[in-house]
Order: C-alpha cells, then sequence, then structure tokens
C-alpha cells in the first residue's frame, strides 16, 4: 500500500515538473512571437481604425490648459494642416499611455530644455539599440489599450474625487462587526449571535451598493498597476540599459513598492470574483461582510494621494519610451529624414522637404528670410508646400523629427490660417471667421517668441479692392513684428503692393490642349501665368462661356 502511495506520489510531482515545464516553454515561445511581431512592426505604417482619438486626446485635454498659448498648436492650425493623419501616420504605439504621451507631444512646441535634450537621446538611444528596443516595446504592450486605460491621466489629476465616501462609517461597521460576537461569547449564549447576524448583513448590503462603483475604480487601478508593473521590470532586469543611461524610473518606482503588493491582490481578487466559482463566492461574502476590500482601496488612493507627482511622472515617462520607440519606426519609414537646427534668426532654411502622405514626392529646397509669398496657378502645388512647412516647424521642435534632409529654423510659435470654415450654426460669415482667423495671429505676435504664420489665400471672403488693401496692411503689420510669415496667394496685384516686404516664389505648371501637368516644384520670383480660364477650356466647359470669361477677363486688365 505504501508502495503504491509513494508511486502515486512521485508520478504527481514528475507530472506536475512537466506540466510547469510545457507551460513555461508555452509562455516563452508566445513571448518570442510576440517580440518577433514587434521587431518586424518596426520601421512600417500600420492601420489605425482602431484609435478612438476622442480617448487619446484627454491627457492632452487634462494638461493644455496650463500651457501658454505660444507653446502649443491650437485647434484651428491642427485642423488645417490634418495633424491628426500626421499623427496616425506617426503613431506606432503599443500601449494607450504611448498613444497619449505622443499625441500631446505634437500639440507641445515650447519644451527647449532637458527634457527635449533627454527626449533626442532616447529617440536615438532605441534607434541603435535593436534587442533594448524589441524588449522594452514588448514590457510596454501588456498595459494594452483598453478604452477604460484612456481616463487614467484624469483619474490621477484627481484622485481626491475617487475616494469611497464615508470611509470612516465603513470602519466602524467592521470594528462594530467584531465588537458584536463579545455578547455571545462572553455569556456563552447563541441567542446574541443576532448582534453579528445584523452586522454583517447591514455590511454586505453596504458592500453591495458600492461594489458596482468600487469595480469601475478598480479598473483604474489596473492601469495603474500595469505601468507600476513595467516600470518595475525595466528597473529591475539586468539585461536592459535603459535606467543605467536615464536614471528616471527608480526614484519614482521606489516609493510604490508596497502599494504594488497590495494593488494586486485587490486586482486578482476583482479578477477571481468575475469567474463565480464556489470558493470565490464563499471569500468575496467574507471580504464583503468585512468591507475589507472598500477599505483597503480606500487605503491605496491615500498613499497615491501622496505621491501623485510619483505616479504621474511614471506615466508619462513610460508613455514617453513608447512613443520615442514609435518616432524611431517612424523615422525608419521616411526616405530620409533630418534633426532640426536651430537658429536665433527670422529665417527657415530647408532642404528636400516633402510631404509624407505623398506619393512620389517631389523634394523641394528654398530659405525664407523673414517672410515670403508664393504664387501659382492652381493646383499647382501651393498649399501642399506652405502646410508642409508649418508641419516641419512643429514635428522639429516637439519631437525632433524633419522630413527633409535639411531644416533650420528658430524656436517659434506655429499658427495657421488656411482651412476656413463658414458655419452656419453659429451664424459667422466666412469673413468674419477668416479675421477672426487672422486676429490669432496678430494676438500672438510679441517681442520675446518668433511667430512663424503660414496663411493660405488672405481674406478671400470679401470684394477685390478692400480684399487687396486689408491683406496689404495684415501682412505689413506682421511683417515688421517678430515673425516669419507664409502666403499663398492668386493675387499678383497683392504680391506688387508688398514687394520689398516679401521675397516671391512660385510653381509652374504645364497645360496643352490634350494634357495638364505640374512640376510641383517651387521656383524664386512671382508666377508669370495663371491658368483658371485655361483649366475651363480642359475641362471642356462650352466655348461661348470660355470666351465670354476672355473678354471680361481682358476688359478687367486694360
Amino acid at each position: 500500500m505504501k508502495t503504491y502511495i509513494i508511486v502515486i506520489f512521485l508520478i504527481a510531482i514528475i507530472t506536475l515538473n512537466i506540466f510547469n515545464k510545457v507551460k513555461k516553454r508555452l509562455y516563452l515561445l508566445k513571448k518570442q512571437k510576440a517580440k518577433n511581431y514587434l521587431h518586424q512592426n518596426f520601421g512600417k505604417t500600420t492601420s489605425k481604425n482602431h484609435i478612438n482619438l476622442g480617448a487619446v486626446q484627454r491627457d492632452w485635454i487634462s494638461i493644455s490648459k496650463n500651457i501658454p498659448d505660444k507653446d502649443k498648436i491650437d485647434d484651428i492650425t491642427w485642423f488645417d494642416l490634418e495633424m491628426d493623419q500626421i499623427y496616425d501616420e506617426i503613431n506606432n504605439c503599443q500601449s494607450f499611455a504611448g498613444e497619449q504621451k505622443l499625441y500631446s507631444m505634437l500639440h507641445t512646441i515650447g519644451n527647449h530644455g532637458t527634457e527635449y535634450e533627454a527626449w533626442k537621446e532616447k529617440v536615438e538611444f532605441f534607434n541603435n539599440e535593436e534587442s533594448e528596443r524589441d524588449e522594452m516595446w514588448y514590457l510596454i504592450s501588456h498595459l494594452g489599450k483598453e478604452t477604460d486605460s484612456y481616463y487614467l491621466p484624469m483619474y490621477i489629476d484627481n484622485l481626491e474625487a475617487f475616494r469611497i465616501p464615508n470611509i470612516d462609517f465603513y470602519r466602524f461597521m467592521r470594528v462594530l462587526l467584531f465588537l458584536s460576537f463579545i455578547p455571545a461569547v462572553a455569556t456563552i449564549n447563541y441567542v446574541y449571535l443576532w448582534f453579528p447576524a445584523f452586522t454583517a448583513l447591514a455590511n454586505i448590503v453596504i458592500y453591495s451598493i458600492q461594489k458596482n462603483r468600487y469595480e469601475a475604480y478598480l479598473n483604474m487601478l489596473s492601469s495603474i498597476l500595469r505601468i507600476m508593473r513595467a516600470a518595475q521590470q525595466i528597473v529591475s532586469s539586468t539585461e536592459l540599459k535603459y535606467e543605467s543611461k536615464f536614471k528616471d524610473l527608480s526614484e519614482r518606482i521606489h516609493v510604490f513598492q508596497k502599494l504594488l503588493l497590495i494593488i494586486g491582490k485587490l486586482q486578482y481578487r476583482f479578477k477571481s470574483s468575475i469567474s463565480g466559482d464556489a470558493m470565490t463566492l464563499v471569500e468575496s461574502a467574507t471580504f464583503g461582510i468585512t468591507l475589507w476590500d472598500l477599505i483597503q482601496y480606500d487605503k491605496v488612493i491615500k498613499q497615491l494621494i501622496g505621491h501623485q507627482r510619483e505616479l504621474r511622472a511614471l506615466y508619462e515617462i513610460i508613455g514617453q519610451i513608447d512613443a520615442a520607440i514609435s518616432v524611431a519606426s517612424f523615422r525608419k519609414s521616411l526616405p530620409f529624414y533630418c534633426m532640426p537646427q536651430f537658429d536665433d534668426k527670422s529665417v527657415i532654411e530647408v532642404k528636400e522637404i516633402f510631404h509624407p502622405f505623398v506619393k512620389n514626392p517631389v523634394y523641394n529646397s528654398v530659405t525664407i528670410n523673414k517672410g515670403c509669398m508664393i504664387t501659382g496657378a492652381n493646383a499647382s502645388g501651393k498649399s501642399t508646400f506652405i502646410k508642409v512647412l508649418a508641419i516641419n516647424a512643429i514635428l522639429g521642435q516637439s519631437i525632433n523629427t524633419c522630413i527633409a534632409s535639411g531644416f533650420k529654423m528658430p524656436h517659434c510659435a506655429v499658427v495657421t490660417s488656411m482651412a476656413v470654415r463658414d458655419e452656419v450654426a453659429s451664424g459667422e460669415s466666412y469673413y468674419i471667421k477668416e479675421i477672426k482667423y487672422l486676429k490669432r495671429i496678430i494676438s500672438l505676435l510679441n517681442n520675446d517668441t518668433i511667430v512663424f504664420s503660414v496663411i493660405d489665400e488672405i481674406l478671400r471672403g470679401t470684394n477685390t479692392n478692400e480684399r487687396i488693401a486689408a491683406s496689404a496692411s495684415i501682412l505689413k503689420y506682421i511683417y515688421e513684428k517678430n515673425s516669419i510669415t507664409v502666403v499663398a496667394t492668386h493675387d499678383i496685384k497683392l504680391t506688387e503692393m508688398l514687394n520689398g516686404y516679401f521675397d516671391c516664389f512660385h510653381f509652374k505648371e504645364h497645360i496643352s490642349e490634350k494634357k495638364m501637368s505640374f512640376e510641383y516644384k517651387i521656383y524664386s520670383g512671382p508666377a508669370t501665368s495663371t491658368n483658371a480660364l485655361r483649366l475651363l477650356e480642359y475641362m471642356e466647359f462650352p466655348e461661348k462661356i470660355i470666351e465670354e470669361a476672355e473678354k471680361i477677363s481682358l476688359g478687367l486688365c486694360e
């Protein structure tokens, strides 16, 4: 009999050992598969259909109110430059924190200090350290992109609001539960057990009422726990070199060592309660009767409130690591790129700039000294060119990356007036909206910061004479301030009036009877031709319309 027991015991041990080895092997295979996917995904653009921009924006909404206007990109400029699409192109982040951090960074251009310098080093570090990059990306991918997690910045910034109310009463009820046993124990009379029974019932009711709210908050703690664990793994790893180089996680994660265990227990119990097995239900009832979960949750929140700054910093750093790897990936996806050179002069020097969304792009080089006006035919490339100038001014100051072979610029605010929107609901005309857009530019002008403004077809919402007069006055005013201004226009008369202020550049087009083509190449000097009437002919408008238009045009020119 004893022999059978020994044999069964040995078989059990061997089976358990084999199971653990198989389990470990499967885990390592799964991990390697995930790391291989991330490695292969580096340097490639991926589909972003899953992104909920409303969720991603929550961090920016939380911090933007504390950033001066000159140091951030406003909503109008963001819309004009189609920056949501630029964000999608750059975003290869593997976590909610990375997506939010990248989005906030692309809105922020006023950081030129130690944080910006550290960012530059991190992008280069992950660009060069391939194995480090793969391992870090793998660790950070465990943060996931659950919908609730995107609320984390708001949760961290408002921890006091997420405490469970009346917690002192719940502590009293837990103490009362234990005290209620005293009469029955002291008198050895089971009749008095109705005291603890009544108290236990009251506690169960309290726990049931608070449970839904508590579990919703616990989802946020789950996101915090994943951030803490990622930071802990990075710091404690003997293979990763990140912390020894940048030294920005150790001190911050150190203050949360005890909390890691408590939050982990709360999380384990929450996940176990979902399974609904008998043992878990008994355990849940026990913790419900003692109100242990609620009291522990409040204890955790109190400690987090005491280290709110460190918690926010952990979120920022982990998100920044993910974003830095994503930017390194974006750089690899480009035919070439450069890091900006900064100068105090009101000059922008560009070499081989191009738009990332244009297939087979034409590369353009130009030097803008204080300001310029860009003319040319319709569809010749003016708007795309001025957009990519502004986009690069933003990318250079936010993520230290320009889509060009060279980009020299001053630190500057960036503001545009391009895609003016006529809003019927607001009751404002196109012209009123346009002058409001221009007033934003004028309001930003100051002696301390250069303002880089990009304007497409200034004041097209009013009559010709007043448009020319107002446009010339506004542009002269902006030019004379601390600014760099780029204007795309069809108004040849406006370029003549501002000769001596703004340099002129133009784009060319070629139209024959059967073909219309554009060079998309920028040239010095104003445009010498127009194509509006020839485009009517090319699009096969009736000859009567074209002839009448030509007669009217000649009459206006005389």
